[in-house]
């Protein structure tokens, strides 16, 4: 087995308004060689002069990577001969740079890492080097630049952790403004150092990748490479040390020089600068310009608010977003309100018209009273929604725009009663459907009132008043019962087998019951005639669609799922991603026959204590069967009586909630034959595979090739997955995966010890970028990534392969 070693050397360039040792301005984009001078083209005779913000700069990100830092720093010239660096020289710090034995910490797959940093030096950049056909240009305006050059430790281990690093480390720089960061022109630039050799036994023959402009290719190049070293190493030969350049059309490295050491540049002290000294004024300032950082921000707001990692992530990637996130909660903006729409509304806003936004028309003040607007009942989504875009074309306040085009709310019973007299009026027939008990004609009645008034009505004064002006005899709470497969809603044939059906009559089941309450309602829904076994995506997505509908309409006490007991773990922990937040109880039951046999049955009773629950008022998913009340997640039906007197039990509950928030609060807004698609897309390219001792890896790449993206990889205990070299390792279908931007989850089979991050072969599994899911169960952890997939293609953008791919691994770690 191996191990392999990075460490990388970024390349920071300052946010000076000069060169680094001339008073050449510093920008980008200007017509070629036209930002030079003597100085910085080296012209015989001419002296450098130190940039004083240069070295402020470079001593304060070296303050915030936690550096030692020097009191006496010098510069160096580093001699070789590039084109694109006229002085045949570089000015540079060796021996004494501005800061050494620093670190950098970092969360990868919920594991925190410290990264050594070795040291900070500052030099002077090159120049640029153009190729076009037969020809090289170059152009002298980048040459002397300001370059601050971070050198790190071998700490890293994977292309995953190397990207992480460099996206953190492009944070600080932003909140520091030391740097604008932007690695597409070459404000941040990263050579990778990379080394594979059998592990326990130390570094191997390090090779140099050059000139890396995103993290992305950093990510890339260095799985690439890792692959090749250990292929290298497998056939018996020996790596060559040398500089590679990443080739991003091909997808691999390719080799460009044998690599110099530290003696061929021949350093000597910088002759015309002298050196540098740190005083104890110089360093309080430094501290006075500190800042919170990143790392801080995301623990401050995951403490101060509650948030999860991926809002906090959204927040604080840049400060810009930060700050104006905390400028709209000082402003009286509630806090998850602010976040809503800065990540909803605000950001598509943001998109379409290419803006920032510190530049956008959108300040602190306006989001804040748009929200106040909006708590205060003044107005509803659907006009805030308006009314934001209106601030961004028009450039005005929220108030004025509303004020202007008559968008006020319609709360007042004044104001309403008009319109709902006129709409119950014109619609008599689902009037009378209501006065005989059923909900649902409520929505067609509410669609009808929206659709009177513009959307201007206040959606919960105008349902009360709505209910009183039917004037029901009797006021009815309906608990809605869903046939949704399963011995529970089938018939049993005359040869004893068990057929789909319906459930029987629910007036004979519950008829006279002294635990029922007088006022409830059952509606008896049939989704459809299957058996459990039988599920497609066009059932999950009816069923998703009804539920959804259900809540959103409301007057409904409680929801009952009959299901099957097969395939009722997939199904109550669908329903769990989607619904965790329901305010009235979600009940799924099941029974291993139909509910009419023997006085009531098995099933019978389990539909009773179903329909017992859902009219409780207990919120939140759950799932009754016997005397016991299961949480939805890492449910297990086994067929093995565990002790509860029934088949059913629970995995590690310890861990898990009743509560919680859903997942995938877009998809529910969608219509049920674009749901249908999306799950039938999603369910299509994920699969669960066993593996077991003996399994040939290339079963993944052949399921890979027929279009699966994601799988769910079920190990028992803590090991069984093979990572030894030949047919039989995981290890090339697990490169192969990350190369088509595959994902791969890893579960366990066994109770209690589902957690196994500290078992060997479950570690290797994870470094070849197998995601562990925890402590979640197979059947938990595959609905959670069908819903996280489902939720990226309902936000309906168009999204590359490493983006949905980062979308989806971000939605899993929430």
């Amino acid at each position: 087995m191996y191990q392999s070693f990075i460490g990388l050397e970024i390349h920071v360039q300052l946010q000076t308004k000069t060169k680094v040792f001339c008073d050449c301005p510093v920008t980008f984009g200007d017509e070629p060689n036209t930002r030079v001078c003597p100085v910085c083209m080296g012209y015989p005779g001419v002296l450098p002069a130190l940039n004083g913000e240069a070295i402020t700069l470079g001593y304060l990100l070296a303050r915030a990577l936690n550096c030692r830092l020097s009191p006496v720093s010098s510069f160096d010239r580093k001699n070789y001969f590039y084109p694109d660096l006229p002085k045949n020289y570089q000015i540079t710090q060796y021996y004494q740079p501005l800061g050494r034995d620093g670190f950098i910490d970092l969360e990868f797959r919920k594991k925190k890492k410290r990264v050594r940093i070795h040291q900070v030096h500052l030099e002077e950049d090159a120049g640029k080097m153009i190729h076009a056909g037969d020809m090289s240009l170059l152009d002298y305006n980048r040459a002397g630049t300001p370059l601050l050059e971070i050198v790190t430790e071998p700490d890293l281990e994977i292309g995953e952790e190397a990207e992480l690093l460099l996206q953190e480390l492009r944070r600080i720089v932003q909140y520091l403004q030391v740097s604008d960061g932007n690695m597409e022109e070459g404000s941040l630039r990263c050579d990778a150092n990379v080394s594979v050799n059998h592990r326990g036994e130390g570094l191997g023959q390090k090779v140099e990748i050059k000139n890396l402009n995103s993290s992305r290719f950093v990510r890339k190049a260095l799985t690439w490479e890792i692959a090749r070293h250990q292929e290298i190493l497998d056939r018996g030969g020996t790596v060559t040390q040398e500089t590679r350049l990443w080739n991003e059309n091909r997808d691999q490295t390719e080799s460009m020089r044998s690599k110099e050491r530290a003696h061929d540049y021949r350093y000597f002290p910088e002759p015309d600068l002298p050196p540098f000294r740190a005083d104890q004024p110089f360093l309080e300032g430094l501290e006075e310009r500190l800042v919170e950082l990143p790392a801080a921000r995301r623990a401050r707001f995951r403490e101060q608010w509650g948030f999860s990692a991926s809002q906090v992530d959204f927040l604080c990637d840049q400060k810009s977003t930060a700050d104006f996130f905390e400028a709209v909660v000082a402003a009286g903006g509630a806090p998850d309100q602010a976040l809503f729409w800065l990540a909803g509304d605000v950001r598509k806003l943001l998109k379409r018209s290419g803006g920032d936004l510190l530049t956008s028309p959108l300040t602190p003040q306006r989001l804040a009273e748009l929200l106040d607007l909006l708590a205060r009942g003044r107005i509803h989504g659907k006009i805030a929604k308006q009314t934001l875009e209106q601030v961004f074309l028009e450039d005005r306040d929220p108030s004025a725009i509303i004020h202007e085009r008559g968008w006020k709310q319609l709360s007042s019973r004044e104001e309403l009663l008009p319109v709902l007299e006129r709409v119950l009026e014109e619609n008599p027939l689902p009037v009378e459907e209501l006065r005989q008990g059923a909900t649902r004609p409520l929505g067609f009645l509410m669609g009808k009132v929206m659709k009177a008034t513009g959307g201007r009505a206040e959606p919960a004064a105008a349902r009360t008043l709505l209910q009183e002006l039917i004037e029901a005899p009797r006021r009815v709470s309906s608990v809605q019962v869903l046939s949704f497969g399963g011995a529970i809603a089938g018939t049993r044939r005359e040869d004893g087998m068990i057929e789909p059906g319906d459930l029987v009559s629910l007036a004979e089941l519950f008829q006279a019951d002294p635990e029922l309450p007088d006022s409830i309602l059952f509606e008896e829904l049939r989704l459809g005639r299957f058996l459990s076994e039988e599920i497609t995506p066009a059932d999950w997505a009816t069923l998703l669609v009804r539920i959804a509908g259900t809540l959103d309409q409301g007057g409904v006490q409680g929801i009952v799922i009959a299901h099957g007991t097969d395939t009722l773990a997939y199904t109550a922990s669908l329903v769990h991603w989607f619904f965790a937040d329901t305010p009235v109880p979600i009940v799924l039951t099941a029974g291993e026959g139909p509910p009419g046999e023997g006085s009531r049955g098995e099933s019978g009773e389990n539909l009773r204590r179903a329909v017992l629950c859902a009219a409780s008022g207990s919120a939140g998913i759950h799932v009754v069967y016997g005397d016991t009340d299961f949480l939805p997640l890492n449910l297990k039906f086994e067929r093995v009586d565990s002790g509860g007197g029934n088949s059913f039990r629970t995995w590690n509950p310890e861990e898990l909630l009743r509560s919680g928030s859903s997942l995938a609060p877009v998809a529910r807004g969608v219509e049920q034959e674009e749901l249908t698609r999306c799950l039938e897309e999603v369910l299509g390219q994920t699969c669960i595979v066993r593996v077991y001792p003996g399994m040939r890896g290339d079963i993944l790449v052949t399921l890979m090739e027929a279009g699966i993206r994601c799988f769910v990889l079920e190990i028992f205990d803590r090991g069984t997955a093979s990572l030894r070299e030949g047919p039989f390792s995981l290890r090339n279908a697990l490169i192969q995966g990350r190369e088509r931007g595959v994902l791969f989850f890893c579960t366990s089979q066994q109770e209690g010890v589902v957690d196994f991050s500290g078992y060997v072969t479950a570690h290797a599994l994870w470094r070849e970028g197998a995601v562990p899911m925890g402590r979640l169960t197979t059947e938990s952890a595959f609905t959670r990534l069908v819903t996280a997939q489902v939720e990226v293609l309902c936000e309906g953008e168009a999204r590359s392969r490493d983006a949905w791919r980062e979308r989806v691994l971000a939605l899993m770690e929430d």
